[in-house]
């Protein structure tokens, strides 16, 4: 053997003995570090996606709400749906109206 084939050889019996040289070292800790910075991107997508699978649900159910309620309103006689019709109005417009009146007009 060559006097450099023993120096190589010197060498790969050296590195089996100690481990990795520094190099390999720090393109292991880069490795991790961007296994890391990966793993904390796919963390936030997939809470991002959660919070539309959340988002979704909440809007079916809401469409649901509202299928139900027209569907309701269907089988209404006409009667029965102008007595509906009034009703909410009269909840959702004249009665806020009136206590927030009284609220400012009461005697203290």
């Amino acid at each position: 053997m060559t006097q450099d084939a023993l120096l190589i050889a010197e060498i790969e019996r050296l590195r089996a003995m100690v481990g990795p040289s520094e190099v390999a070292y720090e393109a292991l800790r880069a490795d991790r570090d961007a296994a890391q910075l990966v793993a904390k991107q796919a963390t936030a997508e997939a809470g991002a996606l959660r919070g539309t699978i959340e988002e979704m649900s909440v809007q079916l159910s809401r469409a649901r709400q509202d299928q139900d309620l027209l569907l309701r309103r269907a089988a209404m006689t006409p009667a029965r749906r102008a007595a509906d019709r009034f009703v909410r109005r009269w909840t959702t417009s004249v009665v806020p109206r009136a206590e927030r009146l009284w609220r400012r007009f009461r005697p203290r």
